[in-house]
C-alpha cells in the first residue's frame, strides 16, 4: 500500500512561501509562493519553519487544509510600506532618517487613505486604523 502524505497549511514564511505540515510533523514549503493550483513542494532543511526549501517532494500527497492566496496582498504590502515611511519621517531619534518633502508627505497620506478605503470592511488591516492614518497626517503636517 502506497503511503500518501496528508498536508495542512500552517503559515507563510518571511519569503512568502506557504508552509505545510504532514501527519509525521515534517514541513514542506511551496516554492511557487502559492501561485499554482497544485503546490510545488520541497522539504525544509532542518525541518525548521525558517529553514530553506531543500529536496522536491517525491511522494503522493493530498492537501487537507489549503493555502488561500490573498488577492489584496500587494495592497497590504504597499500600505505597510507607506506606514513605515511615515514612521521613519517622524522618528526624531534617528538623525539619518529620510525626511519627506511636503508634496511627498501629502502623496504618502493620500495613497494610504486610498489603499485603506480600497478594502472591504472585513479586509481592513488590524495593524493600521483610519484614526492612525489621520494621526500620521496631523503629526507629519507639524514637521513642515
Amino acid at each position: 500500500m502506497k503511503e500518501v502524505l496528508e498536508l495542512s497549511y500552517i503559515d507563510t514564511d518571511d519569503w512568502g512561501r506557504p508552509v505545510y505540515k504532514d501527519q509525521f510533523e515534517k514541513l514542506w514549503k511551496d516554492v511557487e509562493l502559492g501561485d499554482r493550483e497544485t503546490p510545488s513542494l520541497c522539504s525544509v532543511s532542518g525541518n525548521s519553519f525558517d529553514g530553506e526549501p531543500d529536496c522536491p517532494i517525491n511522494k503522493e500527497f493530498v492537501i487537507l487544509t489549503p493555502f488561500i492566496k490573498n488577492n489584496k496582498r500587494f495592497e497590504y504590502m504597499m500600505l505597510n510600506r507607506l506606514k513605515s515611511d511615515c514612521e521613519t519621517h517622524l522618528d526624531i531619534e534617528n538623525k539619518y532618517r529620510r525626511k519627506l518633502k511636503e508634496d511627498e508627505m501629502k502623496a504618502t497620506i493620500q495613497a494610504m487613505k486610498d489603499y485603506w478605503n480600497g478594502f472591504e470592511e472585513d479586509e481592513k488591516p488590524e495593524w493600521l486604523t483610519w484614526d492612525q492614518i489621520l494621526d500620521y497626517e496631523k503629526r507629519m503636517a507639524q514637521t513642515v
